[in-house]
């Protein structure tokens, strides 16, 4: 008779992690510091904030509003 094994979980990295914000979320790769994972943001497999991903991309918000042809906006 063979044993099926069911299959393998692997747990998340504990020094990665932080309740600092009242509920169990990453800690920044860049900072350290804690966040939700509502408000973190994955790059390279790191969680980042926003501000770190903004530092380390060299991305920029988009707050001017584009015209998009073929999108009615009324």
């Amino acid at each position: 008779m063979k044993y099926n094994r069911p299959p393998r979980i692997h747990m998340p990295d504990p020094e990665r992690l932080s309740t600092a914000t009242g509920q169990l979320g990453p800690k920044c790769a860049k900072t350290g510091k804690p966040l939700k994972f509502s408000e973190a943001i994955v790059h390279n497999g790191e969680y980042l904030s926003y501000e770190a991903y903004l530092e380390l991309t060299g991305a920029e918000s988009s707050s001017e509003p584009k015209p998009v042809p073929g999108l009615r906006m009324e």
